[in-house]
C-alpha cells in the first residue's frame, strides 16, 4: 500500500532532486527499536543508501553494498507489510510516523540476507508527486532501512505505468541487477483481496494488487501476517473479473441469423453503445470503416455538436455512418436517430457487452503497453458511464440492436500478456 496516490513527479521536480544534497538520516520513531545488529561488530559496515532519480517513473535505491551473485529474491511491499504508520492512522501524518509491523521484522530480514536471498522493497509510491514530497520519502526510507545491517534495494513506482503494481515493470528492472530464479523467489504484500473482517475489526483490503503481481510473476506470494507473524491464510478475492478465465471466443455478435453489415446497399446509422475501452473504436476499423462507413467519433471531434453535424454531413453526401461515442443515455441517442430519419437511412445501435470489469482491464492493458497511443482513463469515467446508462432498447426506433461480444484478437504471445493482471 504507497502514499496517498496522485499525480506524479514533474520533469523539473526530478531535475532538482539530482542537484540536492545528500538524505540526512532522521531520527526514527520513539517506539522503533535499532536492532541489535546495528550496533554490534556484525554490523561495522558503514550505513550508505545511493539514490537514483534519473527515471520520473521510478526511484530507486541501494543501501551498503549489494552482493549481485544472489539468485534467490525475498521481496515485499513497504507500507502496511514492513512498517504500519505509528499514529495508527491509514496515511502517514509526516515522515516520522511509522513503526516496524512486528520487532521481528528486521531479524527475519537479516535472516532471510543470511540464508543467500537478496533483499528487496518493492512499492507504489503514486503520492509522490512534488521534490518535497520525494525529499521526505528519501529520508524516511534512509531511517528505515539504517536499522537493517544487511543490503536493501528499495524499487518505488511514482507513476499509474507498466511500473506499478501489479503490472512487473519493478520486477524486470529489479533483476537487471539480480538474476532472481522464479521457484526460489517470493512477494510479501498486504493488498492481497482479503475482506472486511478477514480478522476482528480488520478493514477490507484496498486492493489484490500485492497477490496479482506475484501471480503476474509466478512466484510465491504470503500475506505479512503469514510470514511474519505466522498466522493461517484467510479467504480472498482475486475480485469479479479474472483475464485468466474471461471467455473472449465465440459469436462476434448476436442476433447471428441477421448480417452485421447491411447487404442491401441501404444507407444506415450505426449507434455504438458501451464502456470505454471495450472494443469499439478496434470493432469500428476492423468491420465498418472498410466498407464505406464514416467514422465519426468525439474522442477526434472533442463535442457533441461536431459529431452530430459530422454525421448529418456524411448522410447529406450519400455514405452510412458509425457513430464510435459511448452514448450512455437515451436523449444522446435520439440526435442520431433524428439524423438518420430525416435522411430515410436506417437506424441500428451495436451495444458493446463488455463490462465494467473487462474495460478497465483493457484500459489499463492498452495504456501501459502504449497500445493505439491510448492514456489511462481515471476509473471515475469508467463510473460515470455506469451511472448513466440507459440499455437501448428498440422502441427508441432501432430497426435492429445487435449485440457486440469482446473477442480478444491478437497472437498467441498478446493474448498471454493480455491475460496478465493489469489493475
Amino acid at each position: 500500500m504507497g502514499t496517498n496516490e496522485h499525480a506524479n513527479v514533474s520533469k523539473r521536480g526530478a531535475d532538482a532532486l539530482e542537484k540536492e544534497a545528500p538524505v540526512k538520516i532522521a531520527r526514527g520513531p520513539s517506539n522503533a527499536t535499532i536492532h541489535p545488529f546495528f550496533a554490534s561488530p556484525q554490523s561495522s559496515k558503514k550505513f550508505n543508501i545511493s539514490w537514483d532519480g534519473s527515471n520520473d517513473s521510478i526511484l530507486s535505491a541501494v543501501t551498503r553494498e549489494p552482493d549481485d551473485t544472489r539468485t534467490k529474491i525475498a521481496a515485499f511491499d513497504l507500507d502496511g507489510t514492513l512498517i504500519l504508520t505509528a499514529s495508527g492512522r491509514t496515511f502517514a501524518k509526516d515522515e516520522s510516523d511509522w513503526k516496524w509491523l512486528s520487532a521481528s521484522v528486521p531479524k527475519k530480514l537479516e535472516s532471510l540476507h543470511n540464508d543467500g536471498y537478496a533483499i528487496a522493497i518493492l512499492s507504489n509510491q503514486n503520492g509522490l508527486n512534488s521534490a518535497s514530497k520525494v525529499t521526505a520519502f528519501k529520508r524516511k526510507v534512509a531511517t528505515i532501512l539504517s536499522q537493517l545491517s544487511i543490503s536493501v534495494r528499495l524499487i518505488a513506482a511514482m507513476k499509474k505505468d507498466i511500473n506499478r503494481k501489479p503490472a512487473t515493470g519493478m520486477w524486470e528492472l529489479l533483476q537487471k541487477s539480480v538474476n532472481g530464479k522464479i521457484g526460489e523467489s517470493f512477494y510479501i504484500g498486504d493488498a492481497a483481496g482479503r475482506a472486511a473482517g478477514w480478522k476482528p475489526k480488520a478493514k477490507k483490503d484496498h486492493s489484490c494488487g500485492d497477490r496479482k503481481f506475484a501471480d503476474n510473476i509466478g512466484i510465491k506470494f504470503q500475506t505479512p501476517e503469514e510470514f511474519f507473524l505466522n498466522e493461517l491464510p484467510v479467504k480472498f478475492s482475486w475480485g469479479e473479473f479474472d483475464p485468466k478465465t474471461t471467455t473472449t471466443e465465440g459469436p462476434l455478435f448476436s442476433p447471428t441469423d441477421t448480417p452485421l453489415v447491411s447487404e442491401d446497399g441501404h444507407q444506415e446509422v450505426i449507434v455504438f453503445v458501451g464502456y470505454p475501452a471495450s472494443g469499439k473504436s478496434t470493432f469500428a476499423h476492423k468491420h465498418l470503416v472498410p466498407k464505406g462507413y464514416v467514422y465519426v467519433n468525439q474522442d477526434t471531434l472533442k463535442t457533441r455538436e461536431k459529431c452530430i453535424a459530422a454525421c448529418r454531413a456524411a448522410l447529406e453526401a450519400g455514405k452510412s455512418v458509425v457513430i464510435d461515442n459511448t452514448n450512455a443515455e437515451r436523449y444522446t441517442r435520439e440526435y442520431y436517430i433524428k439524423a438518420a430519419k430525416d435522411s430515410n437511412a436506417k437506424i441500428r445501435c451495436f451495444w458493446f457487452m463488455a463490462s465494467r470489469e473487462l474495460a478497465e482491464h483493457n484500459n489499463s492493458y492498452r495504456a501501459y503497453n502504449a497500445i493505439e497511443g491510448r492514456e489511462l482513463l481515471s476509473r471515475m469515467v469508467f463510473q460515470m458511464f455506469s451511472s448513466k446508462l440507459q440499455e437501448p432498447n428498440v422502441s427508441e426506433g432501432y430497426e435492429e440492436i445487435k449485440k457486440i461480444n469482446f473477442i480478444l484478437d491478437g497472437s498467441e504471445e498478446e493474448r498471454k500478456k493480455w491475460q496478465q493482471w493489469w489493475s
